[in-house]
């Protein structure tokens, strides 16, 4: 039979590419028998890069079962990459979950990933000895105490005594200013099992305020402080490859505002004062899913604030470059409806371990943040000003064994509205740009 020259060269090189993987590890792989020899060789005589180009190719080809998964397993662990370990043990498990190597070996992969829940989960099959051996933490009714607080500081006051917002007409102007702010928030974490915890606490927001109504050049300034009373539940579930976390976020606001109506029988501004109260609230679901190096956030959330009527989704990704927890991102995007509305908000973190006892994360979120909620409906800015974007960076450190000090700064830049009349004796509504800078302090005890 004749072939071409062009011919013979592309059967060459297809032969060439063929002989060239199969003997990537300088060992064709053939049969069964021959796997587990060669790995089992690669495991004895501690060769961990081998064993993992070796095994993996194996897997590649079809061969795995039990040993398999456990040698390259271990072959992660001992050159300390537990994120890679964490796929090859859990897949040893699945092939014989009575093996307490295995078990073992998973356990402290979890732990020393950072995932804590799968861990403790993981110990619900654990055999009793094992259990009384390894000692994993006991589950307690009152896991942990956290406590957070601080201050916001804003400049809108400053801007706004060098705003004339009667305006040219020089007839009627109004503006609602955002003072500074005090924060404070405590919460438990009880842990009933070794798949469910939950974690509740209390939070109280008092911000000052002032309410500016200028009359024909007449100054009239009314201050008043807005007091939010929060309630906060989210219970967490561990399944086997996921974990699941409903959260409700109760609020109460109360206020009282000065207003201004015009008396047309005496041709004069009258001012009253309003109390109101009302009580807003943001329900979200959180879907979490481990998968290597990438942590998923599956999330959606309702809420009713401010008289609106609030429908957000979004995906956010973690991810370990080095594939240790170490050093991470974690970006965001989600999409909110508020009464028919759409906006698109995203947001990109990057954490760093500088030293053994200290963690640095910055961060910057943009997009309008009014009446968004954020990390599972814990943070939910119902604010009456819009929020364009912020930033900020935070520092977190276990000094002590059982305590965790942690301290945050945010800047967040935000648009207010006044309202003046104009010329055309209209009323008509001006915007300013403002900001508000933050310092939070917390402190978690493990009890």
């Amino acid at each position: 039979m004749y072939f071409s020259r062009s011919y013979k060269i592309i059967i060459f090189v297809l032969l060439f590419f063929s002989i060239t993987n199969s003997n990537a590890n300088g060992v064709e792989i053939t049969n069964s028998a021959m796997v587990e020899q060669k790995s089992a060789e690669f495991y004895y005589y501690k060769n961990w890069p081998e064993l993992i180009k070796f095994g993996n190719d194996a897997i590649s080809k079809g061969y795995d079962y039990f040993h398999l998964r456990l040698r390259i397993g271990i072959a992660y662990y001992e050159q300390k990459k537990y994120m890679q370990a964490v796929k090859h043990f859990e897949k040893a498990v699945e092939f014989n979950s009575a093996d307490k190597t295995a078990l073992e070996y998973l356990y402290y992969s979890y732990i020393f990933s950072a995932r804590n829940s799968e861990a403790r989960a993981l110990v619900s099959i654990f055999p009793d000895r094992m259990r009384y051996l390894l000692n994993p933490p006991k589950n307690k009714v009152i896991e942990s105490v956290y406590c957070e607080g601080g201050s916001a500081l804003s400049n809108q006051n400053n801007i706004y005594n060098n705003t004339d917002i009667n305006g040219a007409a020089n007839i009627y102007g109004e503006a609602t200013i955002t003072n500074n702010m005090r924060y404070m928030h405590i919460g438990l974490n009880h842990q009933l099992g070794n798949k469910i915890s939950i974690y509740h606490g209390y939070s109280n927001i008092n911000i000052s305020m002032s309410r500016k109504i200028s009359t024909n050049n007449k100054d009239t300034i009314d201050n008043y402080s807005l007091s939010q009373n929060d309630y906060y539940f989210s219970p967490n579930y561990q399944f086997k490859h996921f974990s699941l976390s409903p959260a409700i976020h109760l609020i109460k606001v109360n206020f009282g505002k000065m207003n201004a109506a015009y008396d047309m029988i005496h041709y004069k501004y009258l001012f009253t004062k309003k109390d109101t109260s009302f009580i807003n609230y943001a329900a979200s679901l959180s879907i979490i899913k481990n998968i290597g190096i990438y942590i998923y956030n599956l999330s959606a959330g309702f809420s009713q604030l401010n008289g609106l009527t609030q429908i957000q989704a979004g995906l956010s990704l973690t991810y370990f470059p080095l594939k240790t927890p170490d050093f991470y991102g974690t970006t965001s995007i989600f999409g909110l409806n508020e009464n028919s509305a759409n906006r698109i908000i995203v947001s990109q973190k990057i954490g760093l371990k500088f030293i053994p006892k200290l963690w640095g994360e910055v961060g910057i979120t943009y997009g309008n943040l009014q009446n968004y909620c954020e990390n599972n409906a814990f943070v939910v800015f119902n604010t009456g000003d819009k929020i364009l974007y912020k930033y900020g960076f935070s520092l977190s450190s276990p000094l002590l064994k059982h305590f965790e000090f942690s301290i945050r700064y945010d800047c967040l830049n935000r648009q207010n509205t006044y309202y003046r009349t104009n010329d055309l004796y209209k009323i008509e509504s001006v915007n300013i740009n403002y900001k508000t800078q933050s310092i939070i302090g917390g402190i978690k005890w493990e009890l």
